[in-house]
């Protein structure tokens, strides 16, 4: 009689009310969403190589913080 009881209660329990799970999307500030800019400087000189290379550097520099914001945002996966 005893483990009838204990069988009873867990049927009880079971069947309580459901989980709804809700998808949680994080604030991502719009500008880390903004694609980085692309110098279009055409070199003709080594002074405009370098100015491009240095712009090229700039953006990459831009990217990677992004990337590394957007990465403490979200989280772990």
């Amino acid at each position: 009689m005893r483990y009838c009881l204990i069988i009873f209660a867990l049927f009880l329990t079971a069947c309580g009310s459901t989980i709804e799970y809700v998808a949680v999307r994080p604030d991502v500030p719009p500008e880390l969403l903004k694609p980085v800019p692309v110098s279009d400087r055409q070199a003709r000189t080594y002074r405009d190589l370098a100015l491009l290379a240095t712009e090229h550097l700039a953006g990459l520099r831009q990217a990677n913080e992004q990337i590394s914001a957007l990465a403490i945002i979200v989280g772990p996966q």
